[in-house]
């Protein structure tokens, strides 16, 4: 791993190394070490499960609770400061569950990106073991790991690091299902258009310039360009996490404003009867829709001459289209372009 790979993946986590061996060894798999020597992820793994747990559970409870002295409205027993906290252990417990879980931080690695700077052994990378969403969990605990021992546990730099990679108060404060992240919609759309992943650069606020007030000291700049695009964008906000966020959705609001967001159509182009079924494949290769599904029955005319009727169905679709042909093969072409075409309209209709 070279010097600006190190030094890219610090700038994104918002930590920098003392010891970089150890940011480099979260990336090793198992595979690699055997085949070269050193050593691998695998104890940075373990150490980062700790340690996210630790820095979950300690978020949680200064969000939810407070010592009764603190705490509004509580009338404690005379001379108790208990602690008292909003949610019971298992409402606590069911909340850290899905912070903390596989398909969680899988797709947080996937925003960044680092599935790709993973160093594997041959076998690893002939079975395209970086897309497995296991092996995506590990490299992010594993990285959790580095920063624990690089940090000599410092509950500070793993909170921020944490704070970062996880984003947990995003989630906490819109739910965990259908909220807007611009993060992620900017790191999708990039990725689609540019094969590349944004770049954010934080600074902290310790005196006020052009544009900033009094009321922004202690707070953190994050700044963001979008290669080709002429003009940056820059947003203030309590902690790093926040300040991407406000970045993000200003940039994602530009470019839909400007109508710069990639389409379906711009993906696959105009819907063409005699592509369809490709197009269609397209699609669902792209992540945009269900797989799609063709189903044939046979059966005949007065004359006896078969009759097809296929059916184009699309997981995750209610309706299907279908139709009755002499030929199989130009009925899957016609019923997979009206399905297209009836996806696309949807599409626009949003």
């Amino acid at each position: 791993m070279n010097n600006e790979t190190l030094k890219f993946i610090q700038g994104q986590i918002g930590y920098v190394f003392k010891n970089s061996d150890l940011l480099q060894q979260a990336f090793v798999r198992r595979s690699y070490s055997k085949e070269n020597g050193g050593e691998d992820n695998e104890v940075l793994e373990f150490i980062g499960d700790k340690a996210l747990d630790l820095i979950v559970v300690k978020l949680l409870t200064e969000k939810y609770g407070a010592f009764a002295e603190d705490y509004d409205d509580y009338d404690p027993r005379e001379d108790c400061n208990e602690f008292v906290s909003d949610f019971r252990e298992g409402k606590l417990t069911e909340i850290k569950k899905k912070l903390v879980c596989r398909e969680m931080l899988s797709s947080r690695i996937r925003m960044y990106g680092f599935q790709y700077e993973l160093i594997m052994g041959k076998s690893d990378i002939e079975q395209q073991i970086f897309e497995q969403e296991s092996v995506q969990e590990d490299l992010f605990e594993a990285i959790i790991g580095a920063v624990a021992l690089d940090s000599k546990w410092d509950l500070d730099a793993l909170t921020n690091v944490v704070d970062l990679m996880l984003d947990p108060n995003f989630y906490l404060e819109n739910g965990f299902d259908e909220q807007i992240n611009y993060v992620e919609l900017l790191q999708q759309w990039y990725q689609k258009k540019h094969h590349n992943i944004p770049v954010y650069c934080y600074g902290k606020i310790d005196f006020p310039t052009a544009g900033l007030t009094y009321n922004d000291l202690g707070k953190y700049r994050c700044q963001l360009g979008l290669y080709p695009l002429e003009r940056g964008f820059e947003a203030v906000g309590e902690t790093k996490s926040k300040s991407r966020m406000a970045v993000a959705e200003q940039a994602y609001r530009y470019l839909e404003e400007n109508g710069l967001l990639v389409s379906w159509i711009d993906e696959i182009g105009e819907p063409n009867r005699d592509r369809a079924i490709n197009q269609l494949q397209e699609l669902y290769q792209k992540g945009y829709i269900g797989e799609p599904r063709y189903d044939f029955s046979e059966t005949y005319d007065e004359d006896g001459n078969p009759v097809w009727r296929c059916e184009c169905h699309v997981e995750g679709q209610s309706d299907y289209w279908w139709g009755n042909y002499s030929s199989k093969k130009q009925g899957k072409k016609d019923v997979a372009y009206d399905m297209l075409c009836y996806i696309l309209d949807r599409e626009d209709e949003k």
